[in-house]
């Protein structure tokens, strides 16, 4: 018997530590900072503009989760954000067959994997219903957005919780072309972008433009048009986005002889809204957005002055009362103050005219006019947004259309 419980008490002590060791890779990330995104409109030729974008945000094995990830993973890419009235930049310099040790049998997969060019519309991993989420058959790196952190904020964290997803892959020729999916209109939103991508000696850069619009347009779809918003609200210095950044990698299998995919990686918050670790979650939907964005000063712009009108929408108070223009009989005087005379010793007087003023009446109308919406709405997204950063946002899933 004592030598059973020894032989027990061995076993129970390597599972823990294979548990704790397997539990301490897989469960932790090194978050990525907020980032500020400057104010600016890059030369869109897949070229990282210095000065333009923002510091480099990683994507690799220390700030990703590994979701679908049938291999280690062998590729990294620094990504790269600006913004103007047009919409969000994003840039990504991309690193292919880089060290992959296979965990499972230390089997060294080390330069096995590297990029691939699309030539079609994605074919490897449609869903049972025939949807192409991937957008590309090649490697594609996904953009996500969730303006103010308001998705997660409204509790839209399960696992059938998505943001659209703008999807960028590079075709034969150096051509980008970016698919929508996940969204308002899922299909090829290239014409409505501005990108540019380029293959290197290992890898592939690219530049892409995603509109305020279709973000906007894909966040009441997603919200089920509980988060509305204008590019008014979103626009501005100051503005908190929750962005997700993942890369679906694809090789050659020789096995096949062809493409497959060789894993997904998210880029994942440290803990999940529910208070989960944050590579322990569904892996693409919203909860996973593990990049933070504020978005800087505009350059070349001054505060508009505040309205201090009291009347609703600015119209004139019908109980405002304008007196009539008076005139009056002054004394001239000279620089010292001293009364002028004329030659036969009389006073020179002046006949001047007094503006007409207005006396206000009281106002019957809103105080604050249409704005006052706004600023109300404003505030709510701002709040839901600091909620998303603390980690305290509501964590009642709801159901999608």
């Amino acid at each position: 018997m004592k030598k059973l419980l020894s032989v027990f008490a061995v076993m129970l002590v390597l599972a823990m530590s294979f548990s704790l060791t397997v539990s301490a890779d897989a469960f932790t990330v090194v978050p990525n900072p907020n980032t500020t995104v400057p104010y600016g409109t890059p030369t869109m030729d897949g070229t990282v503009d210095s000065g333009v974008y923002s510091a480099v945000v990683d994507l690799s094995n220390t700030t990703c989760g590994h979701f679908w990830d049938h291999n280690p993973m062998s590729s990294q890419a620094n990504l790269y954000y600006a913004f103007d009235e047009n919409g969000l930049y994003v840039a990504a310099e991309v690193t292919e067959g880089l060290e992959a040790i296979d965990e499972r049998d230390g089997t060294d997969l080390t330069g096995y994997n590297q990029f691939n060019y699309s030539t079609d519309f994605d074919d490897l991993d449609i869903t049972d219903d025939g949807t192409n989420r991937y957008g590309w058959n090649g490697d594609v790196m996904g953009i996500m957005v969730d303006p103010f952190g308001a998705l997660i904020g409204e509790g839209f964290i399960g696992g059938s919780d998505f943001s659209a997803w703008y999807m960028v892959g590079l075709f034969e020729g150096d051509n980008a072309r970016v698919y929508r999916s996940q969204s308002a209109a899922d299909g090829e939103i290239t014409d409505q972008c501005n990108a540019a991508g380029y293959k290197t000696a290992n890898g592939w850069n690219f530049e892409v433009m995603i509109p305020w619009d279709i973000i906007i347009e894909d966040t009441d779809y997603a919200s089920i048009g509980m988060v509305a918003l204008d590019k008014e609200t979103i626009v501005k210095e100051g503005t908190y986005l929750r962005v997700g950044a993942m890369y679906h990698d694809r090789f050659f299998d020789e096995e096949q002889g062809g493409l497959g995919t060789w894993g997904r990686y998210i880029v994942v918050p440290t803990t999940l809204a529910d208070g989960s670790p944050g590579p322990g979650g569904v892996g693409e939907n919203i909860a996973s957005y593990g990049i933070e964005l504020t978005l800087g000063a505009i350059k070349g712009t001054t505060p508009e002055p505040e309205d201090t009108t009291t009347a609703g929408n600015n119209e004139t108070n019908p109980n405002d009362v304008t007196t009539a223009p008076e005139t009056e009989v002054v004394d001239v005087t000279d620089a010292s103050g001293n009364k002028v005379t004329d030659a036969s010793g009389n006073k020179v007087t002046a006949v001047v005219t007094k503006a007409p003023s207005t006396t206000k009446g009281q106002n019957t109308g809103a105080t604050t006019g249409q704005n006052s919406t706004q600023t109300l709405d404003i505030t709510i997204a701002v709040a839901l947004g600091t909620l998303a950063v603390s980690g305290i946002g509501i964590v009642a899933s709801k159901k999608r259309r």
